[in-house]
């Protein structure tokens, strides 16, 4: 019976070793890409005292040159625009401003 067994291996290997199929997945070629430039963003701004209390002064002139120097300082305390174009948001904004002074700076206005 040993003889047969041996008999039957012998005749199911074959001469010649079968080749695997590779993956077709991984071994795809990869594409290198370019990387995107980078984008060169504007440092933070950080308002001074002097400026926080330059921007509310500024707020009762009627003048529109001192708009970009309120909106400014504004964005960086509060992270939103100041509304120039609406009287009441125009007036919450002041109070919440005034609130901020009169909090973090100890002063009576």
């Amino acid at each position: 019976m040993d003889k047969e067994l041996l008999d039957k291996i012998k005749s199911l290997k074959v001469d010649t070793p079968v080749k695997k199929k590779r993956c077709t997945e991984c071994k795809k070629k990869k594409t290198v890409t370019k990387l995107p430039d980078l984008i060169e963003e504007e440092p933070i701004y950080v308002p001074t005292q002097e400026d926080i209390m330059l921007a509310y002064l500024e707020l009762g002139n009627r003048d529109n040159k001192k708009h970009p120097l309120i909106n400014k300082v504004y964005r960086a305390l509060f992270n939103q625009d100041f509304n120039f174009g609406c009287a009441s948001c125009v007036n919450v904004q002041v109070r919440v401003f005034k609130d901020y002074i009169q909090t973090h700076f100890n002063i009576k206005l």
